[in-house]
């Protein structure tokens, strides 16, 4: 017949089956964290981000307030408001 006799120890097979299960669960766990490393590094690269983008707010606030501080031209609206129009028509009719 063509059957072929394999004759495996018990205690080798548990062996083997134990070695694997070791070695997927070192390989799994460096992928782990070799992947937690990497969210970190992002996380600190989006706070750096984050920490610049309030810091050049804050420069443009300050300059800002400097700007508006140092203009003190009056400002007259090119539209007159109704109050004063009504005004302006009032005062054209008694003369």
């Amino acid at each position: 017949m063509l059957l072929i006799k394999l004759s495996i120890d018990v205690s080798m097979l548990v062996g083997i089956i134990v070695v694997a299960l070791a070695t997927g669960f070192l390989f799994r766990s460096a992928q782990l964290k070799k992947q937690k490393h990497r969210v970190c590094e992002l996380e600190k690269e989006m706070m750096a981000s984050h920490a610049e983008i309030l810091e050049l707010q804050q420069e443009k606030q300050v300059l800002e307030k400097q700007l508006k501080g140092v203009s003190n031209i009056p400002v007259i609206p090119i539209t007159a408001k109704e109050s004063e129009k009504l005004q302006d028509k009032s005062v054209g009719k008694s003369k």
